[in-house]
């Protein structure tokens, strides 16, 4: 029973259900019968509900056959959009997710399962695009220093070197396998996030504290490169909901992008945090080669390259904004870009200040992030 169609099923009860009224309703018409002829003759009226009897069994079945099919008919014509629903989506897989149902556009059950089906074939449609495109992008990047590793080495090997030569070799293998790691990492982080795992400690984080300390180490940094660094930290209450770690490695990210497209030569960066309007805003400015105004847009889209040759000799996937930002929106904050081509860039995160209530608040961050 459970495997007949819908059609079948109806027709099926339809007929248990009017072959059961046609009982009720012939012994309910039999029973009158007889009591309105308890004048008749005894012969007469055995007779008359004898035929009527006859009668019953005989029409009874027939209007029940007759309802089930006609019932049978109805859901079939009913069920019609259900079975061009079905053979659409049988016609759908990966490689056809672009392809959307037909909406009957009837305002009733049909269209809204249709509409809820397109919805979801949109989701995985940007899923599995999304899935494509970061698995090619992810091996083309693998490839280029894999590919730079295996060749240095072969050339080591080609011939004997002297120990310079072999040093030499070593370090330069040694500086790839260090950028396949460091992409390896990035990858990860951004597959965990895409599937929900990345998890963030949140608790009350003393923003200017770690800023401080985040400060101290591109300092060295700076001097060793004869660099300009400052920051300006106020207000050291400055408190926020989060994790100390992904802040601290979405201020890095920032500062790492600030030297490297920085020129030595007269640069300078500074990192500054404030609170403004009830946030706390931490900006990252450099006097670097700026980002043109039709490229800002699209920074922080993974893999993406403002200049892609340059970016490969410094060891960057054009995966560290997109981190960032990610980091950034699980605090619910943003990132804003203002940049002048060949003036340089600044950078500023706003994230939500932590109330005074930190119990409270850090149990509810803590269930929506």
């Amino acid at each position: 029973m459970s495997k007949l169609s819908i059609g079948l099923r109806l027709a099926f009860w339809y007929f248990a259900l009017f072959l059961f009224a046609q009982a009720i309703f012939g012994v309910g018409t039999w029973y009158l019968l007889r009591d309105a002829l308890a004048g008749v003759s005894v012969h007469e009226r055995a007779a008359t509900l004898a035929h009527f009897k006859n009668e019953l069994l005989l029409v009874a079945p027939l209007l029940s056959v007759g309802g089930a099919l006609l019932c049978y008919a109805i859901s079939r014509c009913a069920l019609a959009p259900v079975e061009a629903v079905t053979r659409a989506a049988r016609e759908i897989n990966g490689h056809s997710l672009h392809q959307r149902l037909q909406s009957p556009n009837s305002g009733d059950e049909l269209q809204r399962l249709t509409d809820a089906v397109n919805e979801m074939l949109a989701r995985l449609e940007t899923s599995f695009s999304r899935i494509t495109s970061f698995s090619a992008d992810a091996t083309d990047e693998l490839r280029t220093p894999i590919s730079s590793i295996r060749k240095e080495s072969e050339s080591a090997l080609r011939r004997s070197r002297g120990e310079a030569e072999y040093r030499e070799a070593l370090r330069r293998i040694l500086l790839e396998a260090e950028r396949t790691t460091t992409l390896i990492e990035e990858l990860l982080a951004l597959a965990r996030a895409d599937s929900g795992r990345q998890a963030l400690h949140v608790e009350p984080v003393p923003l200017s504290d770690t800023l401080q300390e985040i400060a101290r180490g591109w300092r060295q940094l700076a001097n060793v490169r004869g660099m300009q660094f400052n920051e300006r930290l106020k207000n050291a209450e400055l408190r926020v909901m989060g994790d100390a770690g992904a802040l601290r490695r979405v201020v890095d990210i920032l500062l790492d992008n600030a030297f490297k497209y920085t020129p030595v030569t007269r640069g300078a960066i500074r990192l500054s945090a404030e609170e403004v309007a009830g946030r706390a805003v931490i900006t990252v400015q450099d006097n670097g080669i700026g980002i043109a105004d039709h490229e800002q847009g699209r920074i922080f889209e993974r893999f993406y390259r403002v200049n892609n040759e340059r970016s490969r000799e410094m060891g960057s996937a054009g995966l560290g904004l997109a981190i960032a930002q990610w980091i950034v929106e699980q605090h619910h904050g943003r990132i804003i870009v203002e940049s002048t081509l060949g003036a340089g860039s600044i950078f500023r995160v706003e994230l939500p200040l932590a109330s005074a209530d930190v119990k409270r608040e850090s149990s509810v961050r803590q269930a929506t992030l």
